[in-house]
């Protein structure tokens, strides 16, 4: 039987997975969003084909499987709202962009009533729709890809731990937008020298970032080596970006990570080439 789809926030993301579910299946999910009725989400809500409802309480009546993507802000109050109306046999899927604590806290409360989804969406949703790729976690992790992957959603269940998808998103998060800072930082520095092309230019094939594991491995391993050094030599950027007035934020935050690795004083016998182990001796030194 193809569930009844409920989706909390018709935002962007809701509103493109609603519309794929939508032209491929003829799905009208049902939607509520905080925003009530303006003419935004009503525009948004009729492009996707989704029926809005005026509160969670009738949300929750109609529907078998609720996604929930308004956002990480308001992620636990909606919980609130939701928990007395949810029912067994029901699943709550939470898709933010959160922390494992704040997925971790919104399964506690829904807990009795509906099994409940850590659910974590790992790239841009208007491209794909429906079938963008998602992690799930929680008691109802599994029910959730049994019910949704019949219908083209892509969907793979790491464990019945809350937290597990989230976590995975937020520290692939930490990569992709810790490195759109960098560039932004290494750029507008770089601009006040008239070197950005350059030091773009000189990073092809620099790196193996076709394989991010190996890339783990390649940058750890002169992180062991040459930790001191190098942090050193971010000091000096961030001294470079002073003289061309722009604020050192991330080569200064670089550099204390780096001193702070040296200051562990992991010893000599760790393999730099195995970033596995250099790791683990970084959390048996208590981090």
């Amino acid at each position: 039987m193809t569930p009844r789809i409920g989706l909390v926030g018709v935002g962007e993301a809701g509103a493109a997975i609603a519309a794929g579910l939508h032209d491929e299946h003829g799905l009208s999910v049902v939607g509520y969003d905080a925003r009530g009725h303006e003419d935004a989400v009503r525009e948004r809500a009729a492009g996707a084909g989704v029926t809005l409802v005026d509160d969670l309480r009738q949300l929750c009546a109609d529907t078998d499987v609720l996604l929930c993507l308004a956002s990480a802000k308001v992620a636990v109050a909606i919980a609130e709202q939701a928990a007395p109306h949810l029912r067994r046999g029901q699943v709550y899927a939470d898709l933010n962009s959160a922390s494992p604590e704040v997925k971790r806290t919104v399964g506690r409360i829904v807990a009795g009533g509906a099994a409940y989804v850590d659910g974590a969406v790992m790239a841009a949703v208007p491209p794909q729709r429906h079938r963008v790729p998602m992690l799930l976690s929680g008691d109802g992790a599994a029910r959730l890809a049994e019910l949704l992957t019949p219908l083209g959603m892509r969907l793979e269940v790491l464990g019945g731990e809350p937290g597990q998808a989230s976590a995975v998103k937020m520290f692939r998060s930490l990569l992709v937008k810790g490195l759109e800072a960098l560039l932004l930082e290494c750029a507008v520095g770089a601009g006040a020298y008239g070197a950005t092309e350059r030091v773009l230019s000189s990073m092809n094939g620099t790196l193996p970032t076709e394989d991010w594991r190996r890339l783990a491995g390649y940058l750890l391993e002169r992180t062991v080596v040459h930790g001191t050094r190098r942090a050193e030599e971010l000091r000096q950027v961030a001294r470079t970006l002073e003289d061309a007035g722009v604020d050192p934020m991330l080569a200064e935050a670089g550099a204390r990570r780096l001193q702070w690795f040296v200051d562990l004083d992991l010893g000599t016998d760790l393999d730099p080439k195995d970033y596995e182990g250099v790791l683990g001796a970084v959390r048996k030194a208590g981090f």
